[in-house]
């Protein structure tokens, strides 16, 4: 018997006068704020003057943010983006790239290092790479909360299956009829079209259908619902051909409905990246008090971008394409951008364990 997580989280924490709070929202600044105390600690421990933190952290957050939504709009959806420019824009609509958040975090510390030259561009890449660490662990829990960045179908123990799409299609459709829905897997593993699928039980609370009719109310309206959300075009979930349910009505007429569906247990990928750049964290902290703060120039920063990079290049193997181009590719985007990263992660990892006399 093959376990499996049912995600049923939703991504907003709570509204406040119709605006919601998110968890993304919420993870990506605690990302910057966490990186900001680090730089702070690390300057104090140095023995540097701290006054610039506030305004490196500025740089790094445009830098972040400007260069993931470029990174999205120009690598993966270019035709699009050139054709509709004003909706670059439209960062509330999603689309950010953790490459082009890289390029940009490197441009937007080059452009500071250059006004404010008293310390190597190498040592504020190194001290910034911790604080990118846990940063990236963050970003993509935010990721795990709104259910993206999905991994390809599977029966491994991690097996995750995200079905918040499934509530949240029913509610926003049907939420005048329907006052609760609850999600329940069934033990069992099935295989649809060679992919590995799990029953998952709903369950819908209704206050009265009326003079209405439930198979109409199920095969009509509610699976049309359920088939055109994103959640499905994505993979998340498979609805049957015909709903079957059960239905029972107590005593105040209030009528509890039961149907089956089916979700796809799919590698949590968010969490491999994320739990990665937690470790990488601890390990690059522990060989920063090591060296008490000397480490040789470049070494904390080569050893992040080689193991993040070759692991995001191992992890998109795990992962479903973005974009549908990539469908036709053998490597896709984020492995091709990856390389470039890696190679120049390599390069300055082996110019910090060079005797200084031999790299001058």
């Amino acid at each position: 018997m093959y376990s499996f997580i049912l995600w049923n989280v939703s991504p907003e924490i709570f509204s406040i006068m119709g605006f919601p709070l998110v968890w993304y929202g919420l993870l990506f600044a605690s990302a910057f704020l966490i990186g900001q105390q680090l730089l702070m600690w690390m300057y104090k421990k140095e023995g540097k003057n701290p006054r610039d933190i506030e305004t490196l952290t500025i740089y790094i957050l445009v830098g972040t943010v400007v260069g993931a939504r470029l990174g999205h709009c120009f690598f993966y959806e270019p035709a699009y983006f050139l054709a509709h420019p004003i909706e670059v824009f439209y960062i509330r609509d999603g689309g950010l790239a953790s490459h082009g958040g890289a390029l940009g975090i490197f441009i937007a510390l080059f452009i500071f290092w250059r006004k404010h030259p008293q310390n190597s561009y190498l040592s504020i890449l190194d001290r910034m790479a911790l604080g990118v660490a846990i940063g990236g662990c963050l970003i993509r829990t935010g990721n795990l909360m709104n259910s993206e960045i999905i991994g390809k179908p599977t029966i491994a123990p991690t097996a995750v299956l995200f079905v918040h799409g499934i509530e949240k299609s029913i509610t926003d459709n049907f939420g005048v009829l329907v006052n609760n829905v609850t999600l329940r897997k069934v033990d069992t593993v099935l295989t649809v079209e060679n992919v590995p699928v799990q029953p998952i039980e709903v369950t819908l609370h209704m206050s009265s259908l009326g003079n209405g009719n439930v198979n109409d109310l199920l095969n009509g309206g509610i699976k049309e619902a359920l088939k055109n959300s994103g959640d499905y075009y994505e993979g998340k979930y498979l609805v049957p051909d015909q709903l079957r349910f059960s239905e029972s009505t107590d005593e105040q007429g209030k009528k509890t409905i039961v149907f089956t569906m089916f979700g796809v247990a799919r590698h949590p990928s968010q969490v491999y990246e994320a739990v990665s750049c937690l470790l990488l964290f601890f390990v690059l902290l522990a060989m920063y008090l090591s060296h008490n703060g000397n480490v040789p120039e470049g070494r904390t920063f080569g050893w992040f971008i080689v193991v993040v990079f070759s692991l995001r290049f191992v992890y998109e193997f795990l992962k479903e394409n973005q974009v549908s181009f990539e469908n036709d590719m053998s490597l896709n985007m984020g492995q091709i951008l990856s390389m470039p990263m890696l190679v120049v992660g390599l390069f300055i990892l082996i110019r910090s364990y060079k005797p200084k006399g031999a790299i001058d």
